[in-house]
């Protein structure tokens, strides 16, 4: 049985009345990460030099970087908050600039929030909560454990931003006789991750699995997700901005937005890896270069024209990772498409990987990193 346009909104304000009440009626304190007196919003490489606490890039490339990877840069893809309560119940209240969903991917892949903690045996946990998207949008995280006996106390949770909306206000609350503590920003040296629409998240369900995030969770190591919808393009002011950062690994996952045209020749491809690669190694010539090549399309058997310019990017990346070797370039990987291993139900649209797919990229990048490491360590 349908129901009627009346009745869904009616039922719509019962849930958002039902929310508020339960806030109302726990006696909520909400906390701002912005307004805190330490950094503690996790994957930004520059978290004193922002224009907004939510941005990706610094204040200052505003002026150097194009205009429309400035405005990707102000999503908060790959950001997410740590803290600690014994609260039951968690909520958590924030407005975003954009619209909430696309065509390809949905409400909650693109303007959500997703909630982690670890169990004592290292298990990541997921909790379901419940939502309304509205101008206020609303998360009520009411499944957690309790502070009923010693091993519940002082849980630590992840709190995943949106991954294709800017965040405007964000705070989070739980009842006036929780504990609630805000925890720094980690020092470990991050993955800085430079890359395209699927490096950004699309078009995962929800934050969490985005392959950065999950690559984050299986490797429990900060990343730095600069990935930009459509603009992932090996450009020299966006190389020279991650070489500020000292990272763990560079991972140039760019190759799908090089697709050759009457703009771009295969030789100009070839020359933004070059030249990406080598000033990297410049200015940071201990950190690993992990390059990788392009996934693939889903529809690739049925759209030859497609499939050939994956092939022709693919070889010009090969060439260029040889000739780097070659000249004596140290610390350098290439991550293939075999090993990436996405099959045609590993999309959403053809280009963009699902659930599934982005699984598939966390899981192959896992593994090699994990080698990079070992290997480094090896020499020490």
């Amino acid at each position: 049985m349908l129901l009627k346009p009346r009745y869904i909104l009616l039922l719509l304000c019962y849930v958002q009345l039902q929310y508020t009440y339960s806030q109302q009626a726990l006696d909520v304190k909400w906390w701002n990460p912005l307004q805190n007196s330490f950094p503690v919003i996790e994957g930004q490489g520059w978290p004193d030099k922002l224009k907004s606490g939510f941005n990706r890039l610094p204040k200052y490339s505003e002026k150097s970087v194009r205009k429309r990877v400035w405005d990707l840069s102000r999503s908060s893809a790959g950001l997410s908050i740590r803290f600690k309560t014994n609260a039951s119940e968690i909520f958590v209240r924030y407005k975003v600039k954009n619209k909430l969903s696309m065509p390809h991917m949905p409400t909650t892949g693109v303007s959500g929030v997703d909630l982690y903690s670890k169990s004592r045996k290292g298990q990541w946990l997921w909790y379901n909560g419940g939502l309304s998207f509205g101008k206020m949008i609303n998360y009520k995280f009411n499944n957690l454990p309790t502070d009923s006996g010693a091993i519940y106390q002082d849980i630590e949770f992840y709190l995943y931003l949106p991954l294709y909306n800017q965040v405007e206000i964000l705070e989070i609350g739980v009842a006036e006789n929780r504990k609630f503590e805000a925890l720094p920003i980690r020092e470990n040296k991050p993955i800085v991750v430079y890359g395209t629409s699927i490096a950004q998240g699309a078009c995962a369900s929800r934050p969490g699995m985005a392959w950065t995030n999950l690559l984050q969770r299986k490797m429990d190591i900060p990343i730095i997700n600069l990935g930009f919808s459509g603009n992932g393009e090996l450009e020299k002011e966006v190389i020279a901005l991650i070489s500020e950062i000292d990272a763990e690994i560079y991972i140039l996952d760019c190759l799908p937005n090089l697709i050759p045209d009457e703009n771009l020749s295969l030789d100009e491809v070839y020359d933004r890896i070059i030249i990406s690669v080598k000033y990297l190694k410049q200015k940071r010539p201990d950190v690993p270069v992990l390059l990788t090549e392009h996934a693939g399309y889903s529809d690739a058997a049925t759209d030859f024209n497609r499939n050939n310019s994956v092939s022709y990017l693919n070889t010009v990346l090969q060439k260029a990772f040889v000739d780097l070797k070659s000249a004596g370039i140290e610390e350098i990987y290439l991550l293939s498409k075999d090993e990436i291993n996405l099959g045609v139900d590993s999309y959403v649209d053809g280009t963009h990987p699902s659930d599934l797919g982005m699984l598939q990229y966390a899981l192959a990048y896992e593994k090699y990193i994990r080698k990079i490491i070992n290997k480094t360590k090896s020499k020490l």
